[in-house]
């Protein structure tokens, strides 16, 4: 009886083990394409499984899932500028529940704590939008609050307290600051409404993250990537939502010959002059849920970029940068920081990377087909 018992009591850890794996999903924007293709992370034997390809519209990108894990929005950046909205399916499919107008191409998507409102930011119309989320997740047509911003409206998110917004502005070197009303989503101006992100000119801010949990000194720290300046900028958050400065930490490989980076114009990517130095082209940063490891991209020379994060007050320590696909835009990791999903614009494969959880090392452990121009990649994870 005794071995009956424990035979179906492992068969029952074993099917909540399998579970658990079928449970982190991965999806990959492919602007080319016009697609999103799925994937299902096998963490036991770090592989990446297919689960389908799925058609959105050209120039699919930034994706954003919802806070209960059963919806995936897209932006579709080409005209009529729209989100598209996903059913996620258990085994990871996706089904399209519905479409919506936004008003203009927005670079970046994101969703207050609550998941009533869809955030994006466009960096072409300049401005960023606030769009109530429906009880059937689908996204109401008529933004909450349309603001108009400074130059190239870059990224957009809350604070943990869903309390505070910021917006980075890529084209005016700062972080707008605001107050958040999650009972409306409405914002006002903090004040001061902006701060300058400006070592010297035309950083162009671009992506930021915040720390998971505060430093031992009680700060709550924001890192802040820039496009041209080649550094990241660490900032930590006020009582009153505001930003303060503190340091800017060198994020580009010294082994590459880099000049200094130049806004990209709307007509796309490559259209600059030619230089005598390639120019600095930062994309997307992301830390471990622990907190421990920083990660960045840089395209012009495709590498992988890493940094220790110090507990005590949030400070960057260079690691290494490694080679990876060709003009690296978006990544991913996993909620137990094991495994780092990398995208390249210019590749039609992603790499999966261990993170080494003492040192912060990435290994690779494979490349898995995708579409043209895979630019984001978001994990859901329950």
């Amino acid at each position: 009886m005794k071995r009956t018992i424990y035979a179906g009591a492992l068969v029952s850890m074993m099917a909540v083990s399998a579970g658990a794996q079928a449970e982190s999903l991965l999806y990959v924007s492919n602007a080319d394409s016009g697609t999103v293709t799925g994937y299902q992370l096998d963490k036991q034997q770090m592989k990446l499984l297919p689960t389908g390809t799925f058609p959105v519209g050209s120039k699919a990108m930034s994706s954003v899932v919802s806070p209960d894990k059963k919806k995936l929005y897209v932006s579709v950046r080409s005209k009529p500028y729209s989100v598209v909205v996903f059913d996620i399916q258990p085994d990871g499919k996706l089904i399209k529940a519905g479409q919506s107008p936004l008003p203009e191409s927005m670079a970046y998507l994101s969703m207050d704590k609550t998941g009533h409102y869809l955030l994006s930011a466009s960096y072409g119309g300049d401005l960023f939008s606030i769009n109530r989320i429906q009880s059937n997740g689908l996204v109401e047509a008529k933004p909450v609050q349309v603001v108009h911003t400074g130059k190239r409206a870059h990224a957009i998110q809350v604070d943990p307290t869903n309390h505070y917004l910021y917006v980075t502005l890529l084209g005016a070197d700062q972080l707008l600051q605001y107050h958040f009303d999650a009972a409306t989503g409405h914002v006002t101006p903090n004040t001061p409404p902006f701060i300058n992100i400006q070592s010297e000119a035309a950083t162009g801010p671009r992506h930021f993250v915040l720390a998971p949990k505060r430093d031992r000194q009680g700060k709550q720290n924001m890192y802040i990537l820039t496009e041209m300046a080649g550094n990241i900028t660490r900032l930590t958050l006020n009582k009153d939502g505001t930003a303060t400065p503190v340091e800017d930490v060198s994020s580009v490989s010294p082994k590459e010959e880099l000049q200094r980076g130049e806004a990209r114009p709307l007509t796309g990517d490559d259209d600059l002059p030619p230089s005598h130095k390639p120019r600095i082209w930062q994309a997307d940063l992301h830390l471990t849920p622990d907190g421990r490891y920083l990660y960045s991209t840089e395209r012009t020379s495709s590498t992988l970029s890493s940094f220790s994060v110090d507990a005590e007050n949030g400070h960057l320590s260079y690691l290494t940068s490694i080679k990876t696909e060709q003009q690296p835009r978006g990544f991913a990791i996993d909620k137990t920081g094991r495994f780092l999903i990398e995208s390249g614009q210019k590749s039609t494969q992603l790499s999966l990377y261990t993170i080494n959880g003492a040192t912060g090392a990435l290994t690779l452990v494979g490349r898995y087909p995708t579409g043209k121009g895979a630019n984001w990649v978001t994990m859901v994870e329950q």
